[in-house]
């Protein structure tokens, strides 16, 4: 992995069209860089399923209100309903 020079972005390799030999082009600001004679590939990919997506919570006034446990509860049964229906 090789960061850009100019503004410290993730550099990827990119084949240009005319010559056979790669180069790293800058995703932010475009800078491109020859590579030498190392090759570069993918390693390893991460495919997500949409189960494993990041959930965020965020807190409200209501939140703060005092919940009795059967509200909680059916709170509870509620998301789950709906992350058992997403497959």
């Amino acid at each position: 992995m090789e960061f850009c020079e100019k503004c410290g972005a993730l550099m990827l390799p990119k084949r240009q069209e005319k010559k056979k030999r790669p180069i790293l082009k800058c995703r932010e600001c475009g800078h491109e860089k020859r590579v030498g004679s190392s090759s570069y590939k993918v390693e390893h990919r991460v495919d997500h399923s949409p189960r494993e997506m990041i959930v965020v919570v965020e807190e409200t006034d209501q939140s703060r209100e005092e919940v009795s446990e059967d509200e909680r509860r059916e709170r509870r049964k509620a998301i789950l309903e709906h992350f058992e229906s997403e497959d």
